[in-house]
């Protein structure tokens, strides 16, 4: 029994996460300052993309971004918009010359819970989406095999991406999980 004023709802999702790999670079290197104004702006990069797309930031964490997704399709067309819109962001930014931006996904059922008024999602689908996006290089986008391939076969992967399946080792999930890394082409 869940305790009272807790509202909780079983529902298929999407979600994505992001990181900004480099930022402790930054932080380091360029000071609180500056470095808190690029993860901001890119806070706010990566929220327009999410709400053009219909998605909804469940919340930040440091400089990463959890958001929620009704499908697969549009999250993956936000993550490759993001994904496009941060080499624009980055050459802009002299500063940020060395940020790159990760991003996961995945799909699958999860709790979603209203506690004081604030949503957030809990459950295995949380955790792979999660370390997913922990798989992800430089400017990659993480998905499973799976994904890629309804993806790749309704026509949303195309040919400016270039595929790297591989076994992913997730913390904590005791069997590999077939997943892709894609990477936008030149």
């Amino acid at each position: 029994m869940l305790r009272p004023g807790l509202a909780l709802k079983v529902s298929r999702t999407t979600l994505l996460f992001t990181d900004l790999g480099a930022s402790t670079e930054l932080y380091s290197k360029r000071g609180d300052a500056v470095a808190f104004r690029l993860v901001h702006d890119h806070f706010e990069l990566l929220g327009r993309i999410i709400a053009e797309r219909g998605g909804t930031i469940v919340k930040t964490i440091g400089d990463a971004v959890m958001a929620s997704f009704s499908d697969e399709s549009t999250a993956f067309s936000a993550a490759a918009e993001m994904n496009k819109a941060f080499v624009n962001f980055r050459a802009a930014r002299a500063q940020a010359e060395r940020l790159s931006l990760k991003i996961g996904l995945y799909s699958g059922p999860c709790y979603m819970v209203t506690a004081n008024g604030v949503l957030d999602y809990f459950g295995q689908t949380v955790n792979l989406a999660a370390r997913l996006q922990a798989q992800a290089k430089e400017d990659e986008i993480v998905l499973v095999q799976e994904a890629y391939e309804r993806l790749r076969k309704s026509g949303e992967i195309g040919e400016q991406w270039t595929a790297e399946p591989f076994a992913a080792e997730l913390k904590g999930i005791e069997e590999s999980v077939e997943s892709v890394r894609l990477k936008r082409g030149s």
